[in-house]
C-alpha cells in the first residue's frame, strides 16, 4: 500500500494525490479535506485540531520529531511504500533531519522517497533501482559513513567499485541514460537525489 507522509513544511510546492495520508502536526494543513487517516505528533503547530480524524497526541518535550512518530506509526499500520512531502522545505537542520527520515523509514521496512517538484530522493542499501525520465540528473552521497558502491546500470558514468567518502563530492551530478537506474550499495549506504527538471 503506497501511502503519503506530509511534514510540516512552510509550503508544498507538489500535490498528494496518494489516497491514505499520514500528516505529522502541522502538515494537517497541507491536506486538510482529503484522506488523512491520522495526524501524528505533538500538534505544537498545528493551529486547528481537526474533528473525525485520529490524532496521535505526543509531549511537546519528546526524543524524536514528529516526522519520526508518524514513520513509527506508518510501520505499525502495516504501510510499506511512503511518499514524503515537505522533506525539503524550510529550514536547512529541518531538512537534514527529513533526509534521515529515509534512514528510519528504511530501518522500519518502509521504502521511503521524498518527493518535490524538482527533486525524489531515495535511501539507498543493498540492491538499488528506481524509475526515472531519461536525462535527469542523479547524484549520489554516502549516508552515515563510506559507500561502496557497484554495477551500475543507466548512468552516463558507471559507478563500479567506487567508493564514496562523506568528505567527497564524487557523486554528484551524474545522468541517467535510460528510464532506469540501478547500482548497488555494496557497502554502507546512500542517499540518491534525482533531479525532476
Amino acid at each position: 500500500m503506497l501511502s503519503a507522509l506530509v511534514l510540516n513544511a512552510p509550503e508544498l510546492d507538489i500535490p498528494v494525490e496518494e489516497s491514505t495520508i499520514i500528516a505529522a502536526d502541522g502538515g494537517y494543513r497541507h491536506v486538510e479535506g482529503k484522506n488523512v487517516i491520522a495526524v501524528i505528533g505533538d500538534l505544537d503547530t498545528l493551529k486547528r485540531i481537526p474533528e473525525g480524524i485520529k490524532l496521535v497526541k505526543y509531549p511537546v518535550e519528546k526524543n524524536a520529531t514528529d516526522g519520526e512518530l508518524a514513520i513509527e506509526y506508518a510501520a505499525a499500520s502495516g504501510v510499506k511504500e511512503l511518499n514524503i512531502y515537505g522533506g525539503l522545505r524550510g529550514k536547512p537542520e529541518h531538512v537534514l533531519g527529513n533526509l534521515n527520515l529515509l534512514a528510519f523509514a528504511h530501518e522500519k521496512g518502509i521504502r521511503a522517497v521524498i518527493r518535490s517538484r524538482d527533486y525524489d530522493v531515495y535511501f539507498a542499501r543493498g540492491a538499488f533501482r528506481a524509475t526515472v525520465v531519461k536525462g535527469a540528473a542523479v547524484s549520489v552521497f554516502p549516508h552515515g559513513g563510506e559507500a561502496l558502491i557497484d554495477r551500475s546500470e543507466g548512468l552516463y558514468y558507471p559507478l563500479e567499485g567506487l567508493t564514496v567518502a562523506p568528505s567527497s563530492s564524487r557523486g554528484i551530478s551524474n545522468v541517467a541514460t535510460a528510464d532506469e537506474i540501478a547500482f548497488e550499495v555494496k557497502r554502507g549506504a546512500a542517499l540518491v537525489f534525482v533531479r525532476r527538471t
